[in-house]
């Protein structure tokens, strides 16, 4: 085990240098300095379009490397379990200010470790946890799941917005699909989750995986991909975001992603076609 948690602790190490010094994107306060910011290299920076978009925003978010991530066993075998989300934009609170624009790398994994140990509130993380809660065995406890995946976003900057609505522009979600790739590729992940069916989908499949199950049907229904990185077979879980579930889906297909057993129908066999065959 403490061989597992320093693997990871210098993995995630890794991923604080990259986004920090190669792809300029972490979001310490006088950190952000991202290549797509400025016109040049034939690229189109993301501020250029529509001028001042991200001015107040919130700006690069750091991914999350769990203290344990690669000693998840799903099916006995161990896993490193990625989840690719949205985006989170610089929020407008109910009493008028706005959420914090700069969140440190340890802020970072702070939050989202807390956000997958306390279920009732945050329906994303909620989702997170009931989706490893089915993916391991039956006996890993809550405390052991929130350390054991990895999480990325695919658009890491937002605008200020009165909802948690994406409001990424097309410039940024193709900017920011190139340095997704980067990170995804850094954290050699066995099983990635995509949370979403628009950025996050299209990062995923910007490695052109192979759909191997697309056998659910109606809009937001997952499909199972599998396809090489970095050498490595990897399989894919494309799947609504977890809020969708939660408030747009068809009534009888929504959860609350409350305990294992909440989850749908469809998620269950997805996630189970990917568990069977792992081995």
């Amino acid at each position: 085990m403490a061989d597992r948690i320093g693997e990871a602790k210098t993995l995630g190490q890794r991923i604080r240098h990259l986004m920090e010094n190669e792809l300029r994107v972490g979001a310490d306060e006088g950190c952000f300095g991202c290549q797509f910011e400025f016109d040049g290299d034939g690229w189109k920076g993301c501020n250029q379009h529509p001028p001042g978009y991200l001015d107040d925003a919130r700006k690069g978010d750091y991914a999350y490397v769990g203290a344990e991530y690669g000693g998840a066993l799903v099916a006995g075998k161990p896993a490193r379990i990625l989840f690719v989300s949205m985006d989170r934009n610089r929020r407008v609170l109910r009493n008028g200010q706005r959420d914090t624009a700069h969140l440190t790398f340890d802020e970072v994994q702070q939050g989202y470790h807390d956000g997958a140990l306390t279920p009732g509130n945050n329906p994303h993380m909620d989702g997170v946890d009931c989706e490893l809660a089915f993916l391991l065995a039956a006996d890993v406890r809550p405390e052991a799941r929130c350390r054991q995946f990895a999480l990325v976003n695919a658009v890491l900057c937002g605008p200020p917005a009165p909802n948690t609505r994406s409001r990424a522009t097309p410039v940024m979600q193709s900017n920011c699909r190139r340095h997704g790739q980067r990170i995804i590729r850094e954290l050699e992940p066995d099983i990635i989750v995509a949370q979403g069916r628009k950025h996050p989908t299209n990062l995923c499949m910007s490695f052109k995986p192979e759909i191997v199950c697309d056998k659910w049907e109606g809009r937001g229904s997952p499909t199972v991909a599998r396809g090489p990185i970095g050498g490595k077979t990897v399989w894919f879980v494309i799947t609504s975001h977890p809020g969708w579930y939660r408030g747009f889906a068809p009534k009888a297909r929504r959860s609350d992603f409350r305990h294992v057993d909440d989850l749908p129908e469809e998620l269950t066999e997805a996630f189970a076609f990917v568990r069977d065959r792992y081995s």
